[in-house]
């Protein structure tokens, strides 16, 4: 592997560690922003419910999807 290419690849790894920070961060935002939601609706179940759902979706299974790839890209050996 040429200086060059290392270069790019680190790059490269650098760039996806940047995207994964702000999906992780964006991902939070809608949990914590859905748990704000839920403490206003308690009373009403069926809010509550339609709520919990979107946290689930838009926000808790993306950031697991995010850490997984997080740890993925931690753990791959680097090129050389």
């Amino acid at each position: 592997m040429t200086a060059e290419d290392s270069a790019s690849s680190s790059a490269e790894r650098r760039q996806q560690l940047r995207q994964l920070g702000h999906d992780i961060k964006s991902h939070l935002g809608v949990v914590t922003m859905g748990f704000q939601a839920l403490d206003g609706v308690k009373s009403d179940p069926e809010e509550f419910a339609e709520i919990y759902a979107v946290i689930q979706e838009e926000g808790v299974k993306p950031l697991k999807e995010s850490v997984l790839a997080l740890i993925e890209l931690a753990c791959q050996e680097p090129k050389e």
